[in-house]
């Protein structure tokens, strides 16, 4: 069994990439800034290393046992591109990568970091593959000072090297494509500059198992585009985005405004990358979502016509048994219901939660009184149940509550869809409050399970 060292572990690709290892068989470390938060956030188990890699190396005690090491961690690109913002983004990968590899042993036998497409900067309409040559601006600077250490590793040959560029990840968990959804259900989503500009991406699911492939074949090494290998202009990808949330599609927003918008950050979706991922097809990689229609038709079916939806997982160190037997404990809903919120049982139809049950409880929502029954369906111990509600706040909320055994523990997953009052102005008015407020009280779920359930 191989063990697996990854950095930035709990952001979206490191959370995906990293429950499919360890259901692979992997064993994972996982290097933190914040160790707590990390065993709030993680979905699978590991062994959790405290190190701020901006600041100090990893020591070679930490290395122990480790065959791969997974490069993910930076400071994300989005915000106004100050230069404070700037240096943090730079150097967070820069600084970084140099930490990670400075103790490096040699027994480490494989090595993958991620890096941007941006390094190719603005190439127009001209395909581009692996053999392309840098290109011009911010991101092109960022993605060049990553990979340089990485291209040193390489040059000296001391392990099997992959440095993977990525293009868009599609996934609505997170990412561009999650702070995009709202926007265009409001009706307001657009083409931005001209709609020429050629937008690279790849879906989750494909982009995971290009990093297992990177982990136990030998065939990936050195720069690897990941991205698929249908490429779309941005006209397009709004088009077809407008057309999966059965939402209406904007005016184009001309490229002054959109530079007045964002500042320097514009480049991230004025450039034109049309990236061609060569060595994945000379690897005979097949894509699961190879066209941007099912990419999308994956990923944004919960949020049709303006639903909303939200997805959560956590792994907790304990029995599926003991798990199950606290979410089905009616009193322990308001140990996990943050307390501004005051929530109360004041019904429940029968003595204890089962397949039928309707509970009737009290809350409130930014001071104002409601009242909500929800009724347990699919009831279906220990594995799991959902609560739907009947009268209440939305006019829709369907909670599936799934446990599954992981390892030694249990892995919680939640998913909610749900839908404001009033229509698109609904949307409009309380739509992002509401986003806001259920995933307020998710994270307090997870600090309250991690830290006092178990």
């Amino acid at each position: 069994m191989k063990t697996i060292l990854i950095t930035g572990a709990t952001g979206l690709i490191g959370q995906e990439l990293g429950l499919k290892l360890f259901r692979l068989g992997y064993r994972l470390k996982i290097v933190t800034r914040n160790k707590k938060n990390a065993l709030q956030q993680l979905a699978y188990p590991a062994e959790i290393i405290a190190c701020d890699l901006n600041t100090a190396p990893l020591s070679k005690q930490n290395f122990q046992d480790v065959d791969c090491v997974i490069h993910l961690a930076g400071e994300t690109v989005d915000g106004r591109w100050t230069d404070e913002k700037k240096k943090s983004i730079l150097e967070s990968r820069s600084l970084s990568t140099k930490n990670l590899l400075q103790n490096l042993p040699d027994t480490v036998q494989t090595v993958i970091s991620a890096s941007g497409q941006g390094i190719y900067g603005d190439q127009g309409g001209r395909e581009i593959d692996e053999n392309g040559t840098p290109g011009y601006g911010f991101l092109a600077e960022v993605c060049q000072a990553w990979e340089k250490p990485f291209q040193q590793l390489i040059e000296k040959a001391q392990a099997r090297t992959v440095i993977l560029r990525l293009g868009m990840v599609i996934s609505g968990k997170g990412g561009a494509l999650k702070k995009m959804i709202p926007i265009f259900q409001k009706n307001v989503g657009a083409t931005l500059g001209s709609g020429d500009q050629w937008m690279s991406w790849i879906h989750i699911e494909d982009l995971c198992q290009v990093f297992i492939n990177a982990v136990s074949s030998p065939n990936y090494r050195g720069v690897i585009n990941v991205s698929s290998d249908c490429p779309v202009q941005n006209s397009v990808f709004t088009q077809k985005l407008c057309q999966h949330l059965e939402a209406f599609q904007g005016p184009r927003v001309p490229t002054f405004a959109v530079r007045l918008l964002f500042g320097e950050m514009a480049d991230l979706v004025l450039d034109s990358t049309r990236v061609v991922p060569k060595k994945l097809k000379g690897n005979d990689f097949k894509f699961s979502y190879p066209t941007l229609d099912s990419a999308f038709e994956a990923e944004l079916k919960e949020f049709k016509a303006g639903q909303g939806f939200l997805s959560a997982q956590q792994y907790v160190p304990c029995s599926i048994e003991k798990v199950f037997k606290f979410f089905s404990d009616a009193e322990n809903l308001e140990r996990l219901t943050p307390e501004l919120l005051k929530f109360k049982i004041k019904d429940m139809s029968t003595e204890k939660i089962e397949e039928g049950t309707l509970i009737t409880y009290s809350l409130k929502i930014h001071g104002v009184p409601v009242h909500w029954l929800t009724k347990i369906e699919n009831w279906n111990p220990p594995y799991g149940f959902v609560d739907t509600q009947l009268k209440g706040p939305y006019t829709l909320w369907h909670h599936t509550h799934t446990f599954e055994k992981l390892g030694e523990g249990t892995l919680i997953s939640d998913a909610v869809r749900y839908r404001v009052p009033m229509g698109f102005v609904g949307r409009v008015v309380a739509g992002p409050l509401v986003q806001n407020d259920v995933a307020t009280i998710f994270g307090y779920r997870r600090q309250v399970i991690a830290d006092q359930v178990f």
